[in-house]
Order: C-alpha cells, then sequence, then structure tokens
C-alpha cells in the first residue's frame, strides 16, 4: 500500500489558502466590529461603497473554508480508519509536536493576511476617495486595530491548521511503521517462505532452443 505524504505544517496548499481566505475574512470583519461595535454602523459601513462586494466575497470565501474542513475530516478518518483495520485503536504521537510548527504557520498565515487586508483596504479608498492610505491601512489612525486582531485571528488559524496537520502526519507515520512491521516475514510467518531451487540450465540447451534439429540427425532418423 503507497500512503500519500502532506506537508508538516498543513495538510496541502489549497486547505492552507482556503484557511488564510478564511482568516482574512474574519479579520476584516473583527477589525470593524471593535472599532464601529456591533450594530447599525456595522451594518452600514460593510454595505457602503467599497465595500458592497464584501457580502459576495464572504460567502464564496466561507464556502471554501467550509469545503477545506470537510475534506480534511474526511481524510483524518479515512486514515483512523484504515488505522484501525490494522489493529491500532490509539496511537502514540510520532513526530514533530504542534508547537513545532505552530510558529512558522503562524507568520505565514500573518503576513498574507496582513497583506490582503492592507491591499483591499487600499483598492477600497482608491475606489471611492481616489486615493491610497498605503500601510495607513495597518498602521495607520483609521485601522489602529488591525495589527492585534489580524495577529489574534492568524494565531487561532494557525493553531487549527498545526493540530489537523500533526494528527494527520501522526495517522500517517504510524500507518507506515505498522505496514513495515507488517512486511517482516520473519516475525510474521510460522515456517519461513517456500523457495524454488532452479537448476542450471546448460548453455547448450540455451544456444540451441527455438532452432531444429542439426540436418545429419534428422537423415539419420
Amino acid at each position: 500500500m503507497r500512503i500519500r505524504t502532506f506537508s508538516a505544517r498543513i495538510p496541502n496548499r489549497a486547505a492552507f489558502w482556503a484557511l488564510a481566505g478564511v482568516a482574512l475574512l474574519l479579520s476584516h470583519d473583527a477589525i470593524f466590529l471593535v472599532q464601529l461595535g456591533p450594530g447599525e454602523s456595522l451594518t452600514r459601513t460593510l454595505r457602503a461603497a467599497g465595500h458592497d462586494y464584501w457580502g459576495v466575497a464572504s460567502l464564496v470565501l466561507a464556502a471554501i473554508g467550509v469545503a477545506a474542513a470537510a475534506r480534511a475530516a474526511l481524510r483524518i478518518h479515512a486514515l483512523r480508519r484504515r488505522l484501525a483495520g490494522l489493529g491500532v485503536r490509539r496511537p502514540k504521537p510520532i513526530g514533530s509536536s504542534i508547537s513545532a510548527r505552530l510558529a512558522s504557520t503562524w507568520l505565514r498565515i500573518f503576513a498574507i493576511v496582513a497583506i490582503g487586508f492592507a491591499i483591499q483596504e487600499n483598492l477600497e479608498h482608491l475606489a471611492v476617495h481616489g486615493h491610497a492610505i498605503g500601510v495607513g491601512a495597518l498602521l495607520g489612525p483609521e485601522y489602529p486595530l488591525a495589527i492585534p486582531m489580524i495577529a489574534l485571528i492568524s494565531g487561532v488559524a494557525a493553531l487549527i491548521a498545526a493540530a489537523v496537520g500533526n494528527a494527520e502526519s501522526t495517522l500517517v507515520a504510524v500507518i507506515a511503521a505498522v505496514l513495515r512491521a507488517h512486511g517482516r516475514a520473519p516475525r510474521s510467518l510460522a515456517r519461513p517462505p517456500m523457495r524454488v531451487a532452479l537448476g542450471r540450465v546448460s548453455p547448450i540447451a540455451h544456444s540451441l532452443a527455438g532452432r531444429a534439429p542439426p540436418v545429419p540427425f534428422v537423415s539419420a532418423c
């Protein structure tokens, strides 16, 4: 059986970008939520010119996130069923821990979400006000809580990614170890494997294979 291996940080690139997209969605709304508070003011801002696309974009990002989460859950479930079929019920962790991959995953997601939010807000300001605000989308007075909220939500996303990646890599490693152990014939067979002894073929017979008998022999018969 050939077992597919995945990245140690996250199952695959598609899942990583889906998670980053969901983190961007949550970060964007959370920044406006903590700055404006819940209610009519927040609703009016998210529906105003410049944000009129955000409703559809939010649905798309949410759908992609749900699909990625479902795929990851099905993958983990399939690996657990495979491991149960091999007689292992509670696998012990193998390889790196969650903390070993958490920091690098958080930095990657944080960078993607921060850059995505900055680009998004600059395009919105350019479309509505005719000018861009540059790094002010992250450090300016208009968004004073952008960096803290992006850091917080990216951290939660990285924790989820690290937990899923660690669970999957552990299951894959345990399955591979069990299969390797089962592949050792002396420990699993009651008797040694049967051998087939082949006699050495004569070079003369090999050279004459597929040819007609010599002419003198035919004439003698």
